[in-house]
């Protein structure tokens, strides 16, 4: 193994640590509140976060990107940065803070307002961590992001479900969300060697946010077009099927989002570092595919497969009309690795713009696909639906097209690589699925789905002689030695 590949993998399982264990907790927090809140609270939520999502992407400019793609940056570009996004994250609060009256007259929803001038603080405590963040993933520190990470996750968790025990409701989940945000950003702070200087450079800002301003707006669109259809159901639909619908999403996204998140924190600044090696690039581009998708294509689909019996066990049967949406959610998120990392690799090359034009095509198309079926139908299900469609040919007519230009590895290349893999996948969702005739009770059918599923794509990965079955278990005896 060479010295790169070596460093990609540690890094990668220390990315997957950090990700697998704040997720992992933040995982078992939503299920306890799943539990002890109705779906109405999460409705609210929904559009609580959208909101700070896209307040969270104009104060951070995409400055952070900017920074690990930048070949020279130095404690000036960091300091410079660092105040940059700060000033934007408070001049954003304060439009937060006046503008929420307005907001929750929209929907109709009195107490929003105040939800949202207490949750909106979550920019300022964002901003003040994420270049921070940058300057570890830049030298692909992730051990010390899983530290800071890993501690908020537990004491915001622990702050959530007590305050939701207390019959706190909405303001347990607004509490949770916040108190993850300063802990992160108080440890990162006490572990981070890099500190902000008095420091403000004009040519650097204007050079940072040259690159970061298109991350900046494809963060923008990307969050309303992930979004949208919430923040239309939200004043078409009931706080409680928002709910449903909103959490038959986030579940399958938060699970698969430790994989594809960990390998994406790995070859953004690795992809960067050989952008100028076409041939390496290439090469480090296909593997990434290839064990990405071997990973998290059965994962996806495994998902879709037993989500019945894991929504009753884990959230009560009063969450299983969010089953439709799960499923077509975790199928969506099979194809995800054609998406990501075609568009590190492109923002990796230095073409920003790019990812900003293939992000308005998605949303002016698709967003308004989505857009209109939520408003005509008011429907949850047509919605997921439409949601699903969109996002698969997005995928193969928008994302992929221009990788043959910019790195010289085809769409139609990559598919065929990875199609092996996912039709593995789908048969041995098949095999789990069929379990189902045999009318056992919840927890004996996951039981059961989960050991088909395992036998029937190991050992057809195995008669396949794919080599992603050695390579992903070598990483996993890495990771528990780890």
């Amino acid at each position: 193994m060479t010295a790169k590949m070596a460093k990609m993998t540690s890094s990668f399982i220390w990315s997957f640590l950090e990700q697998g264990g704040s997720k992992a907790i933040q995982l078992v927090v939503q299920i306890v509140l799943a539990r002890l809140l109705s779906p109405e609270a999460f409705g609210v939520l929904a559009i609580l976060l959208v909101v700070t999502q896209v307040a969270d992407s104009v104060a951070q400019s995409g400055l952070g990107m900017a920074l690990i793609q930048k070949s020279d940056a130095n404690e000036r570009s960091y300091s410079t940065a660092w105040w940059l996004s700060l000033g934007l994250a408070a001049a954003l609060y304060l439009v937060l803070f006046l503008g929420s009256p307005s907001i929750a007259a929209f929907y109709s929803m009195p107490d929003l307002a105040i939800y949202l001038r207490a949750i909106g603080v979550i920019v300022l405590f964002n901003s003040a961590n994420s270049i921070q963040r940058s300057f570890l993933q830049r030298s692909l520190d992730f051990k010390s992001i899983f530290a800071a990470t890993t501690v908020a996750a537990l004491v915001s968790g622990a702050a959530g479900i007590a305050m939701a025990f207390l019959g706190f409701g909405v303001w347990a989940l607004v509490a949770q969300s916040l108190l993850q945000s300063v802990f992160i950003c108080v440890v990162m702070w006490a572990k981070v060697s890099w500190k902000p200087a008095l420091v403000f450079n004009a040519d650097e800002a204007k050079g940072l946010f040259g690159y970061g301003w298109k991350i900046c707006v494809t963060g923008i669109l990307n969050v309303f077009y992930s979004g949208i259809s919430e923040l239309i159901l939200g004043r078409a639909c009931s706080a409680g099927e928002l709910g449903l619908y909103s959490q038959g999403r986030k579940y399958p996204q938060a699970a698969i989002g430790v994989m594809s998140n960990s390998i994406a924190n790995v070859l953004f600044p690795m992809f960067s570092a050989i952008k100028e090696d076409a041939a390496e690039l290439r090469k480090v581009i296909r593997r990434g595919l290839r064990l990405g998708t071997f990973v998290v294509a059965p994962m996806s689909l495994l998902a879709a497969a037993v989500a019945e019996p894991v929504v009753a066990i884990l959230l009560t049967e009063k969450w299983l009309a969010c089953v439709p949406i799960f499923q077509l959610t975790c199928v969506s998120n099979a194809l995800l690795m054609l998406q990501l990392v075609n568009l590190r690799a492109y923002m990796a090359l230095g073409d920003s713009g790019l990812y900003m034009r293939l992000q308005i095509v998605k949303v002016l198309g698709g967003g308004g696909v989505i857009w209109a079926t939520a408003l005509l139908t008011r429907d949850i299900y047509a919605t997921a639906w439409a949601n699903f469609l969109v996002g698969t040919l997005s995928i193969l007519l928008v994302d992929m097209p221009p990788a043959k230009r910019l790195h010289g590895y085809p769409a139609l290349s990559q598919v065929k690589d990875v199609l092996p893999i996912l039709a593995l996948s789908a048969v041995a969702a098949a095999a789990a699925l069929a379990v189902q005739l045999l009318g056992l009770g919840y927890l004996p059918e996951l039981l059961l789905q989960c050991a088909a599923f395992a036998l029937v794509y190991l050992g057809g990965a195995r008669l396949l002689r794919l080599g992603e079955l050695s390579e992903t278990a070598s990483l996993v005896r890495r990771l528990v030695f780890r």
